[in-house]
């Protein structure tokens, strides 16, 4: 028996029959049970079906079905960078999404078409990878722990004393604050996005503060404007409608005898800037519905991104709350102004992964060399996200192609500089080529650095080898 090819009249009549399949119950009761988030875009580019697992990754609270896909990922919770990555028009991609909460996703996408090329699907996984790191792990029988957690989340957070060495304006502002929260002054931490103010304050608050203080950190930006004088100062039961039977405290109360952290504090909603300058100004806290007001003491630290002098000038931040929180207003530098903190950073990191990943995840010379070029924008938080990138993208070796191409093209890094498979320098021996590659990247890093001893140090070997490899 032989099979004849399907023609374009039979593979447009399956396409369309898949379609009609969509619209049924049954596939959506099938889909919902997959374990990554499915998203199915007619030709169209309009939402025709959505599984649970996406929904819930995207956050998505309303009906999505037949909504544009730039309308729908407008309104998902990935992070702007992600959102134009997403949005470009590649049929088959593979890109590592982030989302505003810090989750990171996995998401490919694949087009089904007719043999014609009139009619398409295409197809949008979403893999989670923390849920993913969590499945690999319980499979294996590896200890519970999230392999991509943050530094605030991990035990023991920054190494600061390594960094305080490295960075001398890191170790004046530690100094700095310590001396501030120790005679009760409260402190500012000013700085661009991702660049460890929250890290810094942890630090700070444990600098001075026993371990039964409490640490209560805030993010004014996450907390919806509704909201937020109840998580702020707390209610009584029964103060409105879905209101705890029991009452609750609030987040400063929680603080009480410890540290009270406001970070994004220029997303204080302008309405309750006055009663957020009562509580700092007399150390009273009432909640709602209550008459009783309590003593609540507390030290202040606050964190921005912004510049809160221009919010006031916008009316958009009181003048008077300024003063009560910048006592003492420290500046946070961003990462690229102290390069020999992205390598100490880059090891760190890594160290941090390869305690939970098998194989142990090695980077090489060149990859080393681009990710301390690369200027972070997105400062520390960006540099952490990229050896995550590393990896999940690398097996056991992460080379230049698993970086994010956005710094690949900062950096300059052109690949057709390295004989690629299938060249003609291929004919000679590889021994020959691996010796002309090494020569160039030595010559690079003099070139780059100024000296062979600071060239071997960038490239982690000693002063002997560089010397006795440039005389060859």
């Amino acid at each position: 028996m032989q099979f004849q090819p399907a023609n374009s009249i039979d593979e447009q009549r399956s396409l369309e029959s898949l379609v009609d399949l969509i619209a049924t119950g049954a596939f959506n009761l099938f889909v919902d049970h997959l374990p990554d988030g499915l998203l199915v875009l007619d030709d169209s580019d309009l939402a025709i079906a959505i599984n649970s697992p996406a929904r819930t990754m995207c956050r998505f609270e309303e009906d999505v079905i037949g909504m544009p896909f730039g309308e729908l990922i407008a309104i998902s919770a990935l992070e702007e960078e992600s959102r134009e990555r997403l949005a470009g028009e590649q049929n088959r991609l593979e890109l590592l999404l982030h989302f505003t909460d810090g989750r990171s996703v996995l998401a490919t996408r694949r087009t089904l078409r007719d043999q014609a090329g009139e009619k398409h699907l295409k197809l949008l996984f979403l893999r989670d990878l923390h849920l993913f790191d969590h499945q690999r792990r319980s499979a294996s029988g590896v200890a519970p722990g999230n392999l991509f957690r943050f530094l605030s989340q991990r035990s023991g957070g920054p190494d600061f004393a390594t960094q305080r060495q490295l960075v001398p304006e890191l170790d004046a502002l530690l100094e700095n604050g310590s001396r501030a929260l120790q005679q009760g002054a409260r402190l500012l931490l000013s700085g661009e996005s991702g660049s460890g103010k929250t890290e810094i304050a942890r630090f700070l608050h444990r600098s001075i503060a026993t371990a039964e203080e409490p640490f209560v950190h805030v993010n004014c930006a996450a907390i919806p404007e509704s909201l937020f004088e109840s998580e702020m100062f707390g209610y009584e039961k029964g103060t409105f409608t879905g209101a705890l039977s029991t009452g609750k405290a609030g987040l400063i109360e929680a603080a009480n005898g410890g540290t009270l952290f406001l970070d994004e504090v220029g997303e204080i909603p302008l309405s309750l800037q006055a009663k957020l300058l009562k509580f700092l100004e007399d150390g009273i806290v009432g909640r709602i519905g209550s008459r009783v007001e309590k003593k609540a003491s507390v030290r202040i630290m606050s964190a921005t991104n912004k510049d809160l002098w221009q919010l006031v000038d916008d009316r958009q931040f009181r003048s008077d709350l300024y003063y009560r929180l910048a006592v003492i207003n420290l500046e946070v530098t961003p990462l690229r102004q102290h390069p020999p903190l992205i390598r100490h950073l880059v090891d760190y990191f890594l160290d941090r992964i390869n305690i939970l990943r098998e194989p142990k995840l090695s980077l090489s010379t060149e990859t080393v060399n681009l990710l301390c070029r690369y200027d972070y924008p997105g400062n520390i938080r960006e540099l952490h996200n990229v050896i995550q990138q590393l990896s999940v993208m690398a097996g056991g070796i992460a080379l230049p192609a698993h970086l994010p191409p956005r710094l690949l093209e900062h950096c300059g890094y052109a690949p057709g500089a390295v004989p690629q498979p299938g060249t003609d320098s291929n004919a000679r021996p590889l021994k020959e080529l691996v010796k002309e590659y090494e020569t160039r990247l030595i010559n690079q890093a003099i070139e780059e650095h100024g000296s062979k001893r600071k060239a071997a140090d960038a490239l982690g070997v000693n002063i002997g080898t560089i010397v006795r490899k440039t005389k060859q």
